[in-house]
């Protein structure tokens, strides 16, 4: 009898998270949460390079914490030491890329952790 309740309280949480977490892409942060992800999963941490994107060409943007500036979500494609290309997420907080140079990005999963002009 226990068993009835425990598995409609599981269907009803697992409702709830995939609703929430629809809500939350639906509000603009899919791309903070992609980057979480990206960082508390067990992905290696790779050496990655790629061109500064252009200003202009971000992907999407969102409110920063302060409300008064804006984050941008930049898609870029970054090479590795060995020649292998993916596609990575970064983001570029209070500022859009200015376009110019290289950047040497630390990246996992499918974001760039940190990054840096080089």
């Amino acid at each position: 009898m226990r068993r009835v309740p425990l598995a409609a309280m599981l269907a009803i949480l697992s409702a709830a998270l995939v609703l929430g977490g629809n809500a939350l892409l639906d509000a603009g942060w899919g791309s903070a949460l992609r980057s979480i992800a990206d960082r508390v999963l067990p992905n290696p941490e790779i050496a990655m390079w790629a061109p500064a994107p252009e200003p202009g060409s971000h992907a999407s943007s969102y409110a920063d914490a302060t409300g008064a500036g804006a984050n941008y979500v930049y898609l870029v494609d970054a090479a590795d030491d060995r020649g292998n290309v993916r596609e990575l997420q970064l983001i570029f907080f209070g500022r859009e890329s200015n376009g110019e140079g290289w950047l040497e990005i630390e990246a996992r999963g499918g974001s760039g952790v940190r990054y840096r002009a080089c």
